[in-house]
């Protein structure tokens, strides 16, 4: 007996695709809802009618997000992907803007007939970071494009035998590194730590033209804004303290360093972040029946222009 047509599609014979000037990375998503979109409002005017007789099209809106999962693979693009979102250009008249080398089209695959597109000119506008215990590291970009076209050449994926990627273990909260330093002695290490979260926030903003079509002449990324939070197992009297005496410094020096470091047997997969100048907020305290928790708010303020150098960053 012969199914129906259309058939059922299954959505798992799709991927994601980042596809930079120099290299391509495929992305072992777990949610994936970048799209195209746009409004149709129904203005009000006065016609004599009880129907509305008018419509507007609004622009064009390529947005959304990419999840995935850490790996233990020197494939695994948490890396790249951080890169795509700090790395700005530090000279020439493009200063200030994402490098080119950090921009890209990503390839979506969503079934195997008829669904196969490509966003074009795209970037990472936001990047978040986040570790609970108990769980897995999670990495999500937020993504910004210009356009969208067809493209029935997408292809499929080249990693591993046949084109299918090789099985790898997910970085679990066991793995996760993360340390503080702040002042003269104040060290504090994953053990007092349940929850991490780091966002960068690049601001990205979307500018029109008179250049004939209904997606942006261009994105142009603002001042960025580099925040996190973190959970604690109880309070740490010296954090506490330290958030509490801001007013007596007049700059900070303190370092949140995060990420994982699997180098051991078979594993070759690092990605540490240290982030300079950090301001923590007083933490916020409850009294619940449950475990008792503090929570630390932190915020980045770097004075140097490359996030991405092998200073602040090991890969």
């Amino acid at each position: 007996m012969a199914f129906g047509t259309p058939p059922a599609y299954m959505g798992f014979v799709g991927f994601v695709r980042f596809e930079f000037p120099a290299d391509k990375l495929v992305v072992r998503a777990t949610s994936a809802d970048v799209r195209l979109s746009q409004d149709i409002t129904k203005p009000d005017v006065i016609d004599g009618r009880y129907d509305r007789s008018v419509y507007q099209l609004g622009p064009k809106i390529v947005e959304g997000s990419v999840e995935y999962p850490a790996i233990m693979s020197d494939t695994d693009p948490a890396a790249r992907l951080y890169r795509a979102c700090v790395g700005r250009e530090s000279s020439g008249e493009r200063f200030g803007q994402l490098k080119n080398s950090n921009l890209f089209d990503l390839g979506v695959r969503y079934t195997s007939q008829f669904a196969e597109f490509r966003y074009k000119d795209c970037l990472v506008n936001q990047w978040k970071f986040s570790a609970a215990q108990s769980d897995t590291i999670k990495i999500n970009c937020d993504l910004l494009g210009k356009s969208r076209e067809k493209d029935s050449n997408i292809g499929n994926m080249t990693e591993g035998v046949d084109g299918f990627p090789r099985n790898s273990r997910i970085v679990t909260w066991n793995d996760v590194v993360v340390n503080i330093k702040a002042g003269d002695d104040l060290n504090i290490s994953g053990e007092y730590i349940r929850n991490f979260e780091c966002t960068v926030n690049n601001n990205a903003e979307r500018y029109y033209s008179f250049n004939g079509l209904l997606e942006p002449q261009d994105i142009a990324v603002k001042k960025r804004d580099i925040d996190g939070s973190m959970t604690l197992l109880g309070r740490h009297a010296a954090l506490g303290e330290y958030a509490e005496t801001n007013q007596q410094r007049c700059s900070e020096d303190s370092e949140v360093q995060f990420g994982y470091n699997l180098t051991t047997g078979e594993c070759d997969s690092t990605f540490l972040v240290t982030l300079p100048n950090i301001v923590f907020r007083i933490e916020e305290l409850a009294l619940t029946n449950d475990l008792f928790e503090t929570t630390v708010q932190w915020h980045a303020f770097p004075d140097v222009l490359d996030l991405d150098s092998s200073t602040y960053l090991t890969t």
